[in-house]
């Protein structure tokens, strides 16, 4: 059958891949970390049957032959730090899934690019500046573009698109594009954008653009947005209809008029949202509010469905914290750990969005009324959170069976005023008795 395996991972010695032309069964092939390593034998490219070609950490080569490989379903030269040029592509690689290029020196994409028809992933994170072709947007199976820490971002311009797709914006199938300290400005918006119409997870945080445009209510599928750490964003002009998750830490100069639409009590009554975002505002729409990291309600029956929480912190310093839920001295912690929660902002979320220890609906309810106590525990004990808000949607049985009051509490105090009542009727007839006797 001849070699299918050949494994030359930091060779410290080797500077150059031979002629592997005589090595026809070859399906995978791997010389990771050798850093000494500055050429490739063209026959690399035409080993028909290769299913993994992985070059990763090879910091001195320069240039990789061209490929044509029809088999390849993955293909790494991740941290090739002098590699400049991307190999150019022969022919159709139809098995290709996934490409890295991760710390290269790569600034553009040829345009043989397309002959990937099926790749799904490319990862391009840590690049030089690089130039996207055209042909990205009409890739039918990628999904997934991973580009954070650029030097910078170009689109190709809308006249070299319209020789290709005619006036219409064609857009992509990518659903996961993470943008993340790309040296984005607010150019990035005009041209090429609008391709990732279908995007469901955006992330565009430590960038330089100043207004997140109102083409961004476009994005009918977009479930998660992150801005986080965009210093110079003043105005976010619309909200996605599918957005369940929102980050916008350390967004220094976003306008209250920005924050307050993520606030919008209808924005989170279809439930499951997560947002984090700058300001000190409990809203007005919810039921209950107090200070400190800490807040009640009580229940009848079954615990609510919907419950909106929120968290306003912190006190000195950014820190740690987790919620829990203590129904009936029974506690529940969030399973998934710690949350960062930084001065001047806001945490609201749904309840339900949290992956608790235990199931919050299988407490034993053995009173009438349950008490229910929302807590966030800081891996320090003094409080890092400033105040609370909590909030139930309208229940199916209506709102009779939630109190944000203790009800014996109010029940005790209805007796004692009943029992204050009667002993003053009854001293009351007394008083008439006497006055009767004085007569």
């Amino acid at each position: 059958m001849g070699m299918r395996f050949l494994n030359l991972d930091k060779s410290k010695s080797l500077t150059q891949i031979p002629d592997v032309s005589g090595l026809p069964n070859l399906e995978k092939l791997s010389f990771q970390h050798c850093q000494n390593l500055t050429a490739i034998h063209n026959s690399i490219g035409f080993l028909c049957k290769l299913k993994i070609l992985s070059a990763f950490g090879c910091t001195k080569l320069v240039r990789f032959p061209p490929i044509k490989l029809s088999a390849l379903e993955k293909l790494n030269l991740s941290r090739c730090h002098s590699l400049e040029n991307f190999p150019e592509i022969l022919g159709k690689m139809e098995n290709i899934r996934v490409l890295q290029l991760e710390y290269t020196a790569i600034k553009e994409l040829p345009c043989s690019f397309q002959n990937f028809t099926r790749l799904q992933e490319l990862q391009l994170s840590n690049c030089g500046v690089v130039q996207l072709p055209s042909s990205i947007a009409v890739m039918p199976e990628l999904t997934d573009l991973i580009g954070w820490k650029w030097k910078g971002w170009q689109w190709l311009k809308e006249e070299e698109d319209e020789e290709k797709h005619g006036s219409c914006v064609v857009s992509s199938n990518v659903e996961c594009l993470w943008a993340s300290e790309c040296n984005l400005c607010d150019d990035f918006f005009s041209i090429g954008f609008m391709r990732f119409a279908h995007v469901k997870d955006l992330d565009l945080s430590k960038n330089n653009f100043t207004v997140l445009p109102e083409c961004i209510k476009e994005f009918q599928f977009l479930r998660k947005l992150k801005v986080s750490d965009c210093k110079l964003l003043q105005e976010i002009r619309g909200i996605p209809p599918s957005l369940k998750h929102f980050l916008a830490k350390n967004c220094k100069s976003l306008t209250s008029s920005s924050t307050s639409m993520f606030l919008n009590q209808e924005l989170h009554e279809d439930g499951k949202t997560e947002f984090y975002l700058p300001g000190e505002r409990v809203p007005e729409w919810f039921d209950h509010k107090s200070n400190g990291p800490s807040i009640s309600l009580w229940f009848r029956n079954r615990f609510p469905d919907k419950v909106v929480c929120l968290v306003i912190g912190a006190v000195n310093d950014s820190g740690m914290f987790r919620p829990m839920v203590v129904i009936n001295g029974n506690k529940s912690f969030v399973g998934s750990g710690y949350f960062m929660m930084g001065m001047d902002h806001t945490y609201i979320f749904d309840l339900k969005t949290m992956e608790f220890e235990d199931d919050l609906y299988g407490v034993p309810l053995e009173n009438e009324w349950n008490h229910a106590e929302v807590k966030y525990i800081g891996l320090e004990e003094t409080s890092i959170l400033k105040e609370s808000g909590i909030h139930v949607f309208k229940q199916e049985s209506g709102m009779e069976d939630i109190w944000f009051s203790d009800p014996y509490g109010k029940r005790k105090l209805e007796d004692d005023l009943n029992s204050l009542e009667s002993q003053n009727q009854q001293l009351l007839k007394k008083h008439r008795f006497v006055d009767m006797e004085a007569l």
